[in-house]
């Protein structure tokens, strides 16, 4: 599946704790805002639910809970709009939106929004899952089809 042509608004945004727009996000602020813009998925914010995204003991609990609005998906199986959910730290903490052939979007502490392979020897061992809005509107479905 090729990567969206939309991806490339989003590469190369800055980090910021707890940012939920294109100016400064984390990786949550960066999936929710690819939800709501391409999806019309409106995930909750949590901003006021952790400090930093780096904290391992509010990260994890949050992750856990917010993944039970989701459907699982088998590996092999995530398409474009699904999240990946990765072990940071012993926890699954981090989040990065699919694109389409082992493609992801993610932003971390350092390091702008970028395009990575998660079936690499930095990502594969710390996929968590990949799991899919319950909502997700089929329609929206169709915008990924366009590549650029």
């Amino acid at each position: 599946m090729p990567i969206p042509y939309w991806a490339g608004h989003y590469i190369g945004a800055p980090f910021k704790e707890r940012g939920r727009d294109i100016k400064g996000l984390d990786c949550w602020g960066l999936v929710r805002l690819i939800l709501m813009e391409q999806f019309d998925i409106y995930p909750p914010s949590y901003t006021t639910s952790y400090a930093s995204s780096v904290n391992e003991k509010q990260l994890g609990p949050l992750v856990r809970r917010e993944t039970l609005n989701w459907q699982h998906i088998r590996p092999n199986d995530e398409q474009c709009g699904d999240v990946v959910v990765l072990r940071m730290r012993g926890e699954p903490m981090h989040v990065g939106l699919v694109l389409g052939d082992k493609t992801m979007i993610h932003i971390e502490r350092g390091i702008n929004s970028v395009l990575e392979n998660y079936n690499t020897l930095r990502w594969k061992k710390r996929v968590v899952g990949f799991f899919r809005y319950k909502t997700m509107p089929d329609d929206k479905k169709v915008k990924t089809k366009d590549a650029y």
